[in-house]
């Protein structure tokens, strides 16, 4: 099972300030993007969720477009559990949607 994920807009927000803990300064940039998921009992909720996408300092915004997660998403955190940091591949298009584009 694959994680559907659709950009519609590529404007980056942008977080910064100083950490209380180091006292350095930081800077998250982040994308929206629509995430289509599963329900607790398993069924495709009905509706997709706003989520949002971290994106490296260098990193160019997702361009508007179908996704899905990938596989390189998901890695063992410094406890051992399972953490994701969203990685996009673009969905490619049928042929029927290249044909009518």
């Amino acid at each position: 099972m694959s994680i559907k994920v659709e950009i519609s807009d590529e404007t980056v927000h942008l977080k910064q300030g100083v950490s209380g803990r180091t006292g350095k300064q930081y800077s998250i940039r982040e994308q929206e993007a629509w995430g289509y998921f599963l329900s607790a009992d398993g069924r495709p909720h009905p509706h997709p969720m706003l989520i949002r996408l971290s994106l490296e300092d260098d990193q160019a915004p997702y361009p508007k477009g179908a996704y899905v997660l990938a596989p390189e998403s998901f890695y063992p955190d410094r406890w051992g559990q399972v953490s994701c940091r969203a990685k996009l591949r673009p969905v490619a298009a049928t042929p029927a949607a290249a044909r009518a584009a």
